[in-house]
């Protein structure tokens, strides 16, 4: 229910500044165009504007000639930014396996996504799809809420679409600003749901176990993406480390002094008391293996 409200709340204020500004394509069911499809009408005042011509699936008529046609049916508090409003022949096509793909996609990259709308047009009319094909998307689709798609046909040919999503994500932002090599936690960060629009890059989505550093200095309700960090030194050159190593079915623990910086995982240099060197795996916050 949130959810609805923050979707009405965004749309709500376009809806009304648009409703007296034509758009740039209206999409058609027939031959014809038809008052109805540019305005909402009562079926008795509706009336037939224009034919598209045979053999073709679209019509582009001049914004004047539009706007005095509307106004001579008393529509005269309507305007248009585009030269030339397009009406365009909705194919006939079932596009639900497409637009699972599109879902898929998404659902896949954001661990919550809560999507309410899809949206799929071919970018030319289709009187069908074809048997067999295959769906690809854009490597870095998934950071938008609409892109282009095509499906490849056995025989290699491809036909493209244009989609669009509205949905709502999780994502991680900045309580306040966050200065560089900073680490992120519950203090500094905080998730948000937010409308999916167009990120640089992936959002982070929550603070995972191998932890997180700034970057660079972050403000104050910056959207977090993998841009924004990289791993946090869980070692740090010049600290004492509790190495732990396995012999013979034994654990031995010792201390040592860190040589290096180092992230979960990273291979680094450590000196035992004995001034000897030693490389270990970082497993923790001081803590380390020798594998």
């Amino acid at each position: 229910m949130l959810f609805i409200k923050i979707i009405f709340l965004l749309i709500f204020p376009i809806l009304i500044f648009a409703a007296n500004n034509l758009q740039s394509n209206y999409f058609i069911k027939n031959d014809f165009i038809m008052l109805s499809d540019i305005i909402h009408v009562n079926k008795k005042d509706d009336k037939k504007l224009f034919n598209i011509d045979k053999y073709r699936h679209s019509k582009r008529i001049k914004r004047d000639k539009l706007l005095k046609i509307l106004q001579k049916n008393g529509y005269s508090n309507y305007a248009s930014k585009h030269s030339y409003i397009q009406f365009t022949k909705r194919s006939p096509i079932d596009t639900t396996l497409i637009q699972n793909s599109i879902k898929k996609l998404y659902t896949q990259k954001y661990k919550t996504i809560n999507i309410s709308l899809i949206t799929l047009v071919p970018t030319r009319y289709l009187d069908k799809l074809p048997k067999n094909y295959s769906i690809h998307f854009n490597k870095r689709a998934h950071l938008s809420k609409k892109g282009v798609l095509y499906i490849k046909t056995d025989d290699n040919k491809k036909i493209f679409f244009n989609y669009q999503i509205l949905a709502a994500v999780s994502v991680l932002t900045a309580r306040n600003n966050i200065k560089k090599d900073s680490e992120l936690s519950s203090v500094n960060t905080r998730k948000n749901s937010i409308i999916l629009n167009k990120f640089r890059a992936m959002p982070l989505q929550g603070l995972h176990v191998s932890r997180y550093q700034a970057k660079h200095n972050l403000k104050a309700n910056d959207i977090i993406t993998s841009r924004d960090v990289i791993g946090l030194y869980l070692v740090k050159r010049g600290s004492n480390v509790n190495v732990s190593l396995q012999n013979a079915g034994i654990d031995i623990f010792f201390s040592a002094k860190a040589l290096q910086n180092g992230r979960l995982g990273d291979s680094i240099s450590v000196m035992q008391k004995n001034d000897k060197k030693l490389k270990v795996v970082v497993v923790g916050r001081n803590k380390a293996e020798v594998k």
